[in-house]
């Protein structure tokens, strides 16, 4: 089908309108909840850091904002019912986490449940060197395999990147690998899964690890596990971390 150009332009006309329409209801559909769910005052903080998020693509040519439905995955196995949506995490909060804490920069840091990978590219950034994403689903590490792509060569980092298409509750978890991360990418039944093998391979080879939790709605799987002897809790930005250590 041709298009001459006075169509063209209505097209691209109705396309940017569509856009604007869906992102206008969907911001006033999270601003609602946010306010019940959070507060105003919180719902202002978080708002205020999205706002800033969105020039972390801009800057490094990524794709990593937009939402992607659980339904739309794309994932396989026995735990997809246990999946959620794809939601970024914000980008500035975490950076200022990441850069104040005292974590081992030389040590593997692991995101469980990558997405498109913007973790794993603020990680970079922070200094890490071995950084893994687990994520199970094809779709979404394909994206985030482009995303370390293209902003390795646009910032010229020495980090090795590694995106691992992988089920979390059963990813082998590797001695080397201190630093954890997660953004509530599955329900309280990955979680406990998750938090038994970590379990496991302190057990197996013992040494100080971290678990960096961003908005934490399965906390009682974690606090219950006993594993962790520490627990900290930061409210960055609206985004609230709580940072677990077993020594």
């Amino acid at each position: 089908m041709t298009f001459h150009a006075g169509e063209q332009k209505d097209l691209r006309l109705h396309l940017i309108g569509e856009t604007f329409r869906q992102a206008t209801t969907g911001a006033l559909a999270w601003a609602f909840q946010s306010v019940r769910e959070k507060g105003p005052i919180r719902t202002v903080k978080v708002a205020t850091s999205a706002a800033a998020d969105l020039s972390f693509d801009w800057r490094h040519g990524t794709n990593t904002m937009r939402w992607v439905k659980a339904d739309n995955l794309g994932s396989v196995g026995e735990n997809r019912i246990h999946s959620v949506h794809y939601q970024a995490s914000k980008a500035r909060p975490l950076w200022t986490l990441l850069s104040e804490l005292d974590l081992p920069r030389n040590s593997g840091f692991v995101d469980f449940g990558a997405g498109k990978g913007r973790v794993l590219l603020i990680a970079a950034l922070c200094g890490f060197q071995r950084i893994i994403g687990v994520e199970f689903s094809p779709k979404l590490c394909e994206c985030a395999r482009r995303n370390a792509a293209i902003f390795q060569r646009r910032n010229r980092l020495s980090a090795r990147i590694e995106i691992v298409l992988a089920d979390a509750a059963v990813y082998p978890i590797q001695p080397d690998q201190s630093v954890f991360f997660m953004y509530n990418p599955f329900d309280e039944v990955v979680m406990a899964q998750v938090v038994a093998n970590l379990r496991r391979s302190v057990e197996m080879a013992p040494r100080k690890i971290w678990l960096i939790y961003n908005t934490p709605r399965h906390r009682d799987v974690i606090d219950s596990a006993g594993i962790f002897r520490s627990r900290s809790r930061r409210d960055i930005g609206g985004t609230e971390f709580l940072i677990y250590t077993n020594h």
